[in-house]
């Protein structure tokens, strides 16, 4: 697991992202928005566990006895169902792609 690439504004944004972007934020600048590309839908959960649960704890050894009994992929796809942002599935060409993912993930700053 590892957590999602953050796209800035030197790298290019497929075409198909770019008018998916379009359609949902059609009045917002690219630099207003965060694009992240994930890999699994695991990997959202994975990410806001060790960036958002971790940091916050004030009792890390009690949170990490609790790690493996938690399950990243319900977990990302729990943060994800309660975004208002957009999924674009990474579909291009012979990929192979799920519902879980690879993914971007496009949400307002």
């Amino acid at each position: 697991m590892k957590s999602g690439t953050l796209l800035d504004r030197t790298q290019e944004i497929p075409s198909r992202l770019q008018e998916e972007i379009h359609k949902k934020f059609p009045d917002q600048d690219l630099n207003e928005l965060t694009i992240r590309y994930y890999e699994s839908v695991e990997d959202v959960g994975y990410e806001y566990f060790t960036e958002k649960v971790l940091s916050t704890s004030h009792d890390e050894a009690a949170v990490r006895y609790l790690e493996p009994f938690i399950s990243f992929v319900c977990l990302g796809e729990a943060i994800v169902l309660s975004q208002e942002g957009l999924i674009v599935y990474d579909t291009n060409d012979h990929n192979r792609c799920t519902e879980t993912g690879p993914f971007w993930l496009v949400t307002a700053k």
